[in-house]
């Protein structure tokens, strides 16, 4: 990627990070460890602190994946614990260094200007920005798929020992940061047939990182006697609500959830069913209970799917709209709304420009990766947050289509 377009990059990355957004459209800063981030930050603390992963200082930690705790730990130990100035320097560094090693291999196969466009159009997301200001899981997970992506297209043109090896390691931590990839390294089969990896190299990958996974399964067996990385009652809770709204969401009702949880804000007359949040704390207003067996409810959900099964299947295709869209919420201003739809809009026009080029084989991880990502999401829990570890492959696609429409433009006489 050319010089310009870092600087290019740099410059807007800088001006939105240290200015626009603290100053003109607000960060809420009061909400930057609480919701989910509060057990990543729990978990941080008590390895700081007593060098446990623990939420309460007592028991091992099951309920989340460690990545995010851990990397939370050097943060609080340089700059404070949940120092919010700490945490959106040490990710906006990140993500940046990141993108730019992705978008440099991506510019030796599709150009310098796609790569460029792809870069700027990742850094001035609002989506984007969203997870940089929070201790949400997403932005590392998005930081570690930029740098195994890149070092991917690298080994194409230059296969090395190490770098398999470290994609190994790469893939393994992502699942320990973001468990719903933990099913997609054996499709990295189908991209060796169809690329240049030699399948040596994608099957060490593959065995690397689930002997990474191994390890901390390994751990928590010993800790607590279940080979597992996180706790199976976290699916318990998607099987029940998922079940709920097989049996009484049907027709049209999907559309207008969706309208209702997005737009209107009113929920007159919508189904009960609607709300995933709604569902899982009317069933369990305190939360779950970690030490209860909730077997019977998973077997009385999955039946209820299997009984409803067309209304699941639809439901899902029309999570596939919620998945895709823009992330929202969370305490965020209405500048940042109209802010995050428009550079949402921008990407998924560019995407439908450049399009066909997805399904070219040298794109065919990236395909892989929009395909998993909105399968495992849709048929379990989507909500737009779970787009931004990929989201780079559609700002990949769009810098594409862009360039390509760019090039229809002739060229200035001189």
């Amino acid at each position: 990627m050319k010089r310009s377009w870092l600087f290019a990059g740099l410059i807007l990355y800088a001006l939105l990070a240290g200015i626009v957004f603290p100053f003109f459209i607000g960060v809420p800063v009061d909400v930057m460890f609480g919701s989910d981030a509060i057990g990543y930050s729990k978990g941080a603390i008590n390895l700081l602190l007593h060098g446990y992963y623990s939420f309460d200082g007592v028991k091992p930690f099951l309920d989340r994946e460690p990545g995010m705790s851990f990397f939370l730990v050097p943060i609080y130990a340089l700059f404070g614990i949940e120092n919010p100035l700490g945490l959106s320097l040490t990710q906006s560094v990140v993500l940046f260094l990141s993108a730019w090693f992705f978008c440099t291999e991506v510019a030796r196969h599709s150009g310098h200007r796609a790569a460029g466009l792809c870069f700027i159009l990742l850094l001035t997301s609002g989506s984007v920005f969203h997870t940089v200001f929070s201790a949400y899981r997403e932005c590392l997970a998005l930081s570690l798929l930029l740098i195994f992506c890149g070092l991917f297209l690298s080994s194409e043109r230059s296969h090395a020992p190490w770098k398999t090896v470290l994609m190994g390691l790469l893939f393994g931590f992502i699942i320990l940061t973001y468990y719903p990839f933990i099913f997609f390294p054996p499709a990295l089969l189908l991209v060796w047939r169809l690329r240049k990896i030699p399948m040596r190299d994608v099957f060490a990958i593959i065995i690397i990182c689930y002997m990474v996974v191994g390890v901390w399964c390994f751990r928590n067996h010993l800790q607590k006697g279940e080979f597992r990385v996180i706790d199976d009652r976290r699916t318990v809770v998607m099987w029940y609500v998922r079940g709920e709204q097989a049996e009484h969401v049907h027709g049209l009702e999907p559309f207008m959830c969706l309208w209702a949880e997005y737009v209107s804000r009113d929920w007159t007359g919508r189904a009960h069913q609607c709300s995933f949040n709604g569902l899982m704390h009317e069933r369990w207003p305190e939360g779950v209970d970690f030490n209860v067996d909730y077997t019977d409810v998973r077997i009385q959900s999955q039946a209820k799917i299997r009984a409803n099964l067309l209304s699941y299947l639809w439901f899902s295709a029309v999570d596939t709209i919620e998945l895709h869209l823009p992330f929202l919420g969370g305490g965020w201003s209405h500048r940042y709304n109209v802010y995050a739809s428009l550079t949402m809009l921008m990407m998924y026009v560019g995407f439908l420009l450049g399009l066909p080029a997805l399904f070219r084989r040298e794109y065919i991880l990236f395909f892989l990766l929009i395909g998993y990502n909105t399968g495992i999401f849709i048929l379990t829990d989507a909500t737009p947050r779970y787009l931004l570890p990929v989201i780079f492959c559609y700002t990949l696609i769009a810098g594409i289509g862009y360039d390509k429409a760019l090039k229809r433009f002739p060229k200035r006489s001189s």
